[in-house]
C-alpha cells in the first residue's frame, strides 16, 4: 500500500460544471451511493436526477461549485460540493466532502477539505456542514477542528393502514381550531396568485431554531423561481398544500417531493405557519391534507422522511402525533476557514 505522501501527490482536484459535465457528476454520485451503507443507512440512495438537482442547483439559488478528485490514472477517489451564498450568509460557505469508501482514511478527505477552504478563505470566515452522528463524516469533521452547532433529528413515517385509519380523526380534531381557513392544493410550480404569500411563509422559517452564525433567507419571487428550477431539473413530483386566511393570505404551507425514480419514499420539504396565524392547528391540518393528497396521487408511497431542529418542539409534536419515529441525529459543524486552509502546512 502506498504511503500517505504518495497518495496525496497522486490526487488531482479539478472543478466541473454539474449541470453539463455528466461523466464527472456521475462519478461523484456513484461514490455517494457506495458510501450510503456507512454514511446514512436508514434511507436509500436518491436517484441520479435528484443528485444532479442538488449539485447543480442547490436549495436557495446560491452559486455552487463542484470539484472532482482523481488519481493519475483517472480513477475518481473523491470530490466536494461548495455553496457560496450571495445574499445572506456572505461570511459563510457550506461544504460537503465526498471520499470513495475504499480510499478513506488515507488523507484524501483532508486534502479535499483544505482545497475547499482555500477557495473561500479570502472572503469567508466559516465553513458550515452537517453529518449524521456516528458516521465517518461526523468523525472526520470533529478530527479536523469542526465546532459543534445545533443537532437535527430525522424522523420517518410509515404510510400504513393504521395511519390511514387515524387521518379522519386527526383532521376532525384540527378543524375546529382552524375555522375560517381554507385549503388549497397544487403540484409543480407555485401558482402566480400565491407567489407572494408562499415567499412570506418561506421567510417565516427564519424564526425557527438555527445556528447563531446562520442567517435565515428572505424570499422573493426570483429566489422562489430559482428554487423551483431545481425541482424541474430533478424531475420530482412536487406537492403543496396551503392554508389560506379569509382574505386569501397564505397562512401555512407544507411541501413534499417524490422522485419518480424512487416512488416508495417521500421527502418532506417546508412546513411552516406564519406568526399571526399560529395556534390554530394549521400545521397539523395541512400535513393531514398532504397525506390525503398523496394517497390519491402517489399510491406506491410507503415512507416519508423529515428533519427538524432538536429544539423545534411545536413541529416535532405534530410529527410525533402523526406517527413519525426517530431514525437518526445529525450534527451541524463550523470550521474556521483560515485555520482549515492551513491544515496541510
Amino acid at each position: 500500500m502506498p504511503g500517505l505522501a504518495s497518495w496525496l501527490a497522486a490526487v488531482h482536484i479539478e472543478r466541473f460544471d454539474p449541470r453539463t459535465d455528466n461523466q464527472q457528476l456521475r462519478a461523484c454520485y456513484e461514490m455517494a451511493v457506495a458510501g450510503q451503507p456507512e454514511d446514512d443507512p436508514s434511507v436509500p440512495p436518491g436517484p441520479f436526477a435528484a443528485f444532479r438537482g442538488w449539485w447543480g442547483y442547490g436549495f436557495g439559488g446560491n452559486p455552487m461549485q463542484a470539484w472532482l478528485a482523481s488519481t493519475d490514472a483517472g480513477e475518481p477517489v473523491g470530490g466536494y460540493l461548495l455553496e457560496l451564498p450571495e445574499r445572506e450568509n456572505r461570511d459563510n460557505a457550506f461544504g460537503f466532502v465526498l471520499v470513495q469508501p475504499a480510499r478513506r482514511r488515507r488523507g484524501i478527505g483532508t486534502e479535499l477539505l483544505v482545497h475547499l477552504a482555500r477557495q473561500v478563505q479570502a472572503d469567508r470566515s466559516l465553513l458550515m456542514s452537517v453529518a449524521r452522528i456516528g458516521s465517518a463524516g461526523d468523525a472526520f469533521a470533529a478530527s479536523t477542528g469542526g465546532r459543534t452547532g445545533m443537532r437535527e433529528v430525522r424522523r420517518i413515517q410509515d404510510l400504513d393502514a393504521s395511519l390511514r385509519e387515524r387521518l379522519p380523526a386527526l383532521r376532525a380534531a384540527a378543524e375546529p381550531h382552524a375555522a375560517g381557513y381554507t385549503l388549497r392544493r397544487w403540484s409543480g410550480a407555485t401558482p402566480p396568485d400565491l407567489i407572494e404569500g408562499v415567499c412570506a411563509v418561506y421567510t417565516a422559517l427564519g424564526d425557527a431554531p438555527h445556528d447563531d452564525a446562520f442567517e435565515p433567507a428572505t424570499w422573493d419571487a426570483a429566489r422562489l423561481h430559482e428554487s423551483e428550477e431545481r425541482v424541474a431539473a430533478e424531475g420530482s413530483h412536487w406537492y403543496s398544500v396551503a392554508a389560506l386566511a379569509t382574505q386569501g393570505e397564505v397562512a401555512a404551507l407544507t411541501q413534499l417531493a417524490v422522485d419518480p425514480g424512487r416512488p416508495d419514499w417521500g421527502w418532506q420539504e417546508i412546513t411552516a405557519v406564519t406568526r399571526p396565524h399560529r395556534g390554530h392547528r394549521l400545521g397539523m391540518l395541512v400535513k393531514v391534507a398532504m397525506l390525503e393528497l398523496l394517497a390519491d396521487r402517489e399510491p406506491g408511497l410507503r415512507r416519508i422522511a423529515t428533519f427538524n431542529a432538536e429544539q423545534n418542539e411545536h413541529m416535532i409534536a405534530v410529527n410525533e402525533e402523526l406517527g413519525f419515529r426517530v431514525s437518526d441525529y445529525f450534527q451541524s459543524r463550523e470550521h474556521d476557514a483560515a485555520a482549515t486552509a492551513a491544515l496541510a502546512d
